[in-house]
């Protein structure tokens, strides 16, 4: 008698109260995948001039002196980032160099995923140290 009633138990549910919450559960399943798979375009900084110079990570590290002071645009996938967001690693090829905020903060960034970046180099002592000036994530 106890498996008649566990089923009659379940029917009612399965033609009652589940049957009409079922549209709102995947409603809201549908608008959390809609949130998760959008694009988002992310703009951080200053605006990335359109008529900014853009220079690979290969010739800024073959002619550093050449590129002291100067702003230019650079492109590559974010490879990494550290876990208080203070920097991010910029992939350019086989090439890597960290890359650090400047009048802005980096949220937390969308590794693997191509970025346009408005740097300006100081260059030191064998190192080149890249501010991000602006970002872009499309």
């Amino acid at each position: 008698m106890k498996s008649i009633q566990k089923s009659k138990v379940i029917h009612r549910i399965g033609n009652g109260s589940l049957f009409r919450s079922g549209p709102i559960a995947i409603l809201g399943f549908v608008l959390i995948l809609s949130g998760c798979s959008s694009a988002r375009t992310m703009d951080l900084g200053v605006s990335i001039p359109s008529d900014a110079q853009i220079v690979t990570l290969s010739s800024v590290l073959a002619s550093p002196s050449s590129f002291n002071g100067k702003t230019f645009v650079m492109k590559g996938v974010i490879s990494s980032q550290c876990a208080s967001y203070c920097e991010f690693v910029l992939k350019d090829g086989v090439y890597k160099a960290t890359i650090y905020p400047q009048g802005f903060k980096f949220p937390k960034l969308p590794v693997g995923k191509p970025v346009t970046v408005y740097v300006q180099a100081t260059v030191g002592d064998e190192q080149v140290v890249l501010s991000a000036l602006g970002l872009k994530i499309d």
